[in-house]
């Protein structure tokens, strides 16, 4: 009988190896969860940031349709405040594939950033 007791004794609770094992588990699950939250993290700012380089080019194009048309080719360039952040937009104008039109391109970035990440091209019809 004592011994009986004794080996019920010995069955409870965990081994270190299952311990060890579970918690390889655990903090393996733990850095996959971190990792998909910093990474959405990160690409919510990126696709922010596209969203409102994409806003500033479309106003940079309006206003070229309207209030600052250019007066021939080449290079603008310029900065603008929004949300938040000093944005520098640069416009370049060349001559386009028939006569009164030409071609522009717009590069959008953060002030202190080294890449563009937006570009606006098109068209734009002299009168």
């Amino acid at each position: 009988m004592a011994r009986l007791t004794m080996k019920q004794n010995l069955n409870k609770g965990f081994s270190l190896l299952e311990v060890a094992i579970a918690l390889l588990i655990l903090s393996t699950s733990v850095m996959a969860i971190y990792q998909v939250i910093s990474t959405s993290t990160i690409s919510t700012f990126e696709l922010e940031d596209r969203h409102i380089a994409r806003e500033i080019g479309n106003n940079r194009v309006a206003l070229m349709n309207t209030i600052d048309i250019p007066q021939g080719t080449g290079t603008r360039e310029g900065s603008i405040n929004m949300a938040g952040f000093e944005w520098e937009w640069r416009e370049e104008i060349s001559k386009g594939p028939a006569i009164n039109v030409y071609e522009y391109s717009i590069l959008i970035k953060k002030l202190e950033a080294s890449n563009y990440i937006y570009e606006a091209r098109g068209y734009l019809v002299k009168k």
